[in-house]
């Protein structure tokens, strides 16, 4: 339903919420930034997500392994998100998120209400302010979330059986309450979201989205990207802003 090559991305994106591009970064690439973000997790950064089993999460992925920047001026990536977004495309925000034995979550139906901002300002609008991992983060008003992108780049091969994302398609068009969410997944089927090594998940933050614990024992390595094209109202400014195209 949701799988497209580029020239459909936009129309599946705005009708669905979620997109799926299976052929992305290649293997010799796809390896390369498996081993430095392996390095990362056994360092002792701020930035890291642990547990007892150890680290399964990496935030301010750029500011731990500024090689991922290159990654978003890759053409398997730049060129579907300048498809939608346009030139002025650039990153806001990157995360690893793992799943492995000893950190095999599972997430409930939610979804992705906030943004990376420099410093924290009272604009009116923006509010529920909190910070993670030393960056302060702000929820914008429903119309300029609907704007963002969200790219997850997955290093492996990501199954039902290892904690596939699950979506409800169309979810993405407003800002829902609990009990709307409880509703939705009631009244919808769910999509798990297959995604090949390399492979693309495109998607609305705001499309309900949940994922389920592992049944297999491997990783399920992916760095989620947010996009934007759009400047915020002053004194607030992005965190970061890594463009896609040019410098």
């Amino acid at each position: 339903m949701a799988t497209a090559v580029h020239h459909g991305l936009s129309e599946q994106l705005d009708q669905y919420g979620f997109v799926i591009v299976p052929h992305g970064l290649d293997t010799v690439t796809i390896d390369r930034f498996k081993v430095l973000l392996d390095v990362a997790r056994c360092a002792d950064n701020a930035e890291n997500v642990t547990n007892s089993s150890g680290t399964y999460g990496l935030r301010n992925l750029t500011d731990v392994v500024p090689e991922v920047a290159e990654l978003v001026r890759l053409p398997a990536i730049a060129q579907p998100v300048t498809k939608i977004l346009g030139a002025a495309a650039f990153m806001t925000r990157a995360t690893l998120f793992d799943k492995t034995p000893g950190a095999n979550w599972g997430v409930f139906w939610h979804q992705d209400l906030s943004i990376a901002v420099e410093t924290k300002h009272q604009v009116s609008g923006f509010g529920a302010w909190t910070r993670k991992a030393g960056v302060a983060c702000v929820q914008p008003p429903v119309e300029l979330m609907t704007r963002v992108l969200a790219v997850r780049l997955h290093l492996d091969d990501c199954t039902a059986t290892n904690g596939a994302l699950k979506v409800l398609p169309g979810t993405h068009r407003g800002r829902m309450s609990a009990t709307e969410i409880d509703a939705q997944q009631q009244r919808m089927a769910s999509v798990t979201c297959e995604v090949p090594p390399g492979g693309l998940l495109l998607m609305k933050p705001l499309l309900l989205h949940a994922s389920s614990s592992m049944d297999e024992p491997r990783s399920r390595r992916v760095i989620h990207f947010e996009f934007a094209n759009f400047e915020l109202p002053l004194p607030l400014q992005w965190k970061y802003q890594i463009a896609c195209c040019g410098e």
